[in-house]
């Protein structure tokens, strides 16, 4: 049998995107209608500076209520760094996202790293936090707003450089350059 889970995003992304900074019992309201819809896997907020995404800086507070709300609940946090992976972890979450872009050009305007910054604060995380669950998210994939459209062969070696680490979920992000 095979088998799909669907993964929302919409809290984190969303949310990270509005131009004004959405109250906290907004963001839980929204939180609890995907709940309520049957989706059982969520992205709910990251770990990032304030001063970089206004937006988030409630992450913590959020993150304290939906796990006491919710135990057991698929709830993850989109990580960016070190930093990040060990306010999840000392807030009780074990599973997480970490983003690079398969676009330098794009990872280094999205976090200020290339790819070999990002993979080794990536072997950081994982040296650091072992019973961590990390899905490394691979932005850019399928096109960048910098350098266009990569041939497959460059994905697969990404992929492969990725899992090479240890890492056996990955999540391939879409972004649309032109309709």
């Amino acid at each position: 049998m095979k088998k799909i889970d669907i993964v929302e995003v919409g809290p984190r992304d969303g949310f990270q995107n509005l131009d004004t900074y959405l109250p906290l019992d907004m963001k839980i309201r929204i939180i609890e209608g995907l709940i309520d819809s049957g989706i059982k896997h969520i992205q709910h907020t990251s770990f990032v500076s304030p001063k970089a995404i206004p937006q988030m800086k409630d992450a913590k507070e959020l993150t304290q209520i939906l796990l006491e709300k919710y135990p057991g609940f698929d709830f993850f946090p989109l990580v960016p760094n070190l930093y990040g992976a060990r306010v999840a972890y000392e807030l009780g979450i074990r599973k997480v996202s970490y983003v690079i872009s398969l676009s330098e050009s794009h990872n280094k305007a999205n976090i200020n790293r290339s790819h070999d910054e990002s993979l080794n604060e990536l072997k950081s995380i994982m040296d650091n936090y072992k019973d961590l669950d990390i899905c490394v998210d691979i932005a850019t994939v399928f096109g960048c707003p910098f350098e266009g459209k990569f041939p497959v062969e460059t994905v697969v070696k990404f992929v492969d450089r990725v899992a090479n680490m240890g890492i056996k979920e990955m999540t391939l992000e879409l972004q649309i350059l032109d309709r």
